[in-house]
């Protein structure tokens, strides 16, 4: 111990007050990592907030006495990570984070019937079915939030025309993702079959950068949408063929040694045709009318003139003249006929497929030898011969068409490999941790080298140096016959100090000056050294 104090008396007040600093750094370093490693890891339990309701949440989080943390201008709010499901219930059931879903049908809950006009139970269920809109869609993988705003005309009493509704959809998408096509097309079709009279082609979808998504249009028979379907049934039908006509390859060849490219010319007119046609041939008599007319007319000559006699009741007509008789008959017959028609309407659809290219490309086969060399070697003809019969039966080959199907055996061009991490890739990953121990290593080697490893080679030193001191005044001691009196000096009661004139035999002064400093430096441990003498003397 007292070796330890003169040690530390021998050290410049510079090295202690650096050696104090150093300790002080040390310490609270340590503190600071039993802080980090005893205190909860930060989760984000909501990110992309408005403002508005990230304030409200922190409210909410300061009532509950929930510690947190803001990140990204406040947008970010960052909890407990054990805590976070718990904490999203609990703001779920307070109707937080209300961004983009606005008020549902509960808007009705606290709405006085009797005291409300008819235009704000209008408006108000327009609000609430957006709302109820919004959310079902923000409730997609991708989509952090939405806005939907709807346009239902009225309907005015004593009008024919009638105004379709129309609708439009703001999107706020996670991240970097991207929403494909047949996503934007499940949200048109959600949108318009949750409104009476809502076509899918009258929804306008944005996202929050502003991009059009998908254009609402008026008519049906827009040049431009009918060009956009026309496209997608295009890239739809070639992908098709290109999956099937790869997947029957790999089967053969091997994963990842063939490329399909397919190339398909389709029409895109609708033809309707109508017909009439008439058969002469097939008539057949519908119905019969026939009239017939039968007429009798008689004639009689007079020679005489016209007496009462003549004309009196009963008497027969004197002197009568010569008769004349005519028959007249007529018949008249219609017959209606019923030729035999047949009515045609052909309807020839969009998608008749006019010409198909295909392109296959094949990769080798290789092969390794004992020695571990990788050789390549082309494809038969008469494998590519089978291979294109192949290609040629899954894509409906038609060589009235033109189709043309093309099989190219190549050597493909070696798979890149991917480039191992680098050390400095590491480094960016884990910078904090990493400069976490390197503030940990730098500090304990400078204390190292500092504070300890200089206190050990002086106490190291220290205890070599004493070692030959007291070995060489031992050694004095016994030469000088110092040792042979101690008896004398220990039996005595008086504790004053002893002159070294009452020692026998004589010393030399060069002994006598050694024997002083080692008294003087260390006289501790010299006084042990002369008192175990005397131990022993005394046994």
């Amino acid at each position: 111990m007292n070796t330890l104090v003169q040690s530390f008396g021998d050290i410049s007040k510079l090295k202690i007050g650096a050696m104090i600093a150093v300790s002080v750094l040390m310490i609270a370093f340590f503190v600071l990592l039993a802080t980090n490693a005893t205190s909860p890891s930060m989760a984000p339990i909501y990110t992309n907030l408005s403002l508005e309701d990230s304030s409200e949440i922190v409210a909410e989080l300061e009532q509950m006495g929930v510690p947190y943390d803001l990140s990204v201008g406040g947008k970010q709010i960052l909890v407990a990570g054990d805590k976070v499901e718990e904490l999203r219930v609990k703001m779920a059931g307070k109707g937080l984070p209300s961004d983009g879903s606005g008020m549902g049908y509960e808007i009705f809950d606290n709405t006085d019937a009797m005291g409300t006009s008819n235009f704000i139970l209008n408006v108000n269920k327009v609000r609430a079915l957006e709302g109820e809109l919004a959310r079902t869609i923000s409730s997609i993988k991708k989509i952090n939030s939405a806005r939907v705003h709807l346009v239902i005309p009225k309907r005015e009493l004593f009008t024919r025309e009638r105004r379709e509704p129309t609708a439009s959809v703001v999107l706020n998408i996670r991240g970097n993702q991207e929403l494909d096509k047949q996503e934007i097309a499940a949200i048109q079709h959600l949108v318009a079959t949750s409104v009476t009279g809502l076509k899918p082609t009258r929804i306008t979808i944005v996202d929050d950068q502003g991009r059009m998504l998908a254009r609402g249009v008026e008519d049906e028979n827009d040049p431009e949408l009918i060009a956009s379907k026309a496209q997608d049934y295009r890239a739809n039908f070639e992908k098709k063929l290109e999956q099937t006509i790869l997947a029957l390859l790999e089967r053969s060849v091997g994963v990842d040694k063939a490329q399909v490219e397919v190339n398909a010319d389709i029409d895109f007119d609708r033809i309707v045709t109508n017909e009439e046609l008439y058969d002469p041939e097939g008539q057949v008599a519908r119905s019969v009318q026939s009239i017939e007319e039968v007429e009798q007319e008689q004639e009689k000559d007079l020679k005489e003139d016209v007496s009462v006699q003549n004309n009196l009741p009963d008497q027969d007509p004197q002197n009568a003249g010569s008769n004349n008789s005519r028959n007249l008959q007529r018949t008249d017959e219609t017959t209606n006929f019923e030729i035999s028609k047949t009515v045609r309407n052909h309807i020839k659809e969009t998608g008749n497929v006019k010409r198909l290219s295909v392109a296959v490309l094949v990769d080798g086969v290789y092969t390794t030898n004992e020695e571990g060399v990788t050789t390549y070697a082309p494809r038969s003809e008469e494998e590519l011969a089978k291979l294109e019969t192949l290609v040629r039966s899954s894509v409906g080959y038609d060589a009235n068409r033109g189709d043309v199907v093309e099989v190219v055996n190549m050597e493909f061009a070696g798979t890149v490999k991917p480039e191992e991490e680098s050390p400095f890739d590491w480094l960016m990953r884990d910078f904090n941790s990493v400069v976490q121990t390197l503030v940990l290593a730098g500090i304990a080697l400078l204390v190292i080298l500092q504070v300890i490893k200089p206190l050990v080679n002086k106490a190291i030193a220290q205890t070599s140096e004493e070692d030959e001191d007291d070995e060489e005044l031992q050694r004095l001691l016994a030469s000088s016959g110092i040792a042979g009196q101690l008896a004398d000096l220990t039996g005595d009661d008086d504790d004053s100090l002893i002159s070294i004139d009452k020692i026998a035999g004589g010393v030399k002064s060069s002994v006598y000056r050694k024997i002083n400093e080692l008294l003087e430096h260390h006289p501790e441990e010299s006084l042990g050294v002369l008192r175990s003498w005397a131990f022993e003397v005394n046994d």
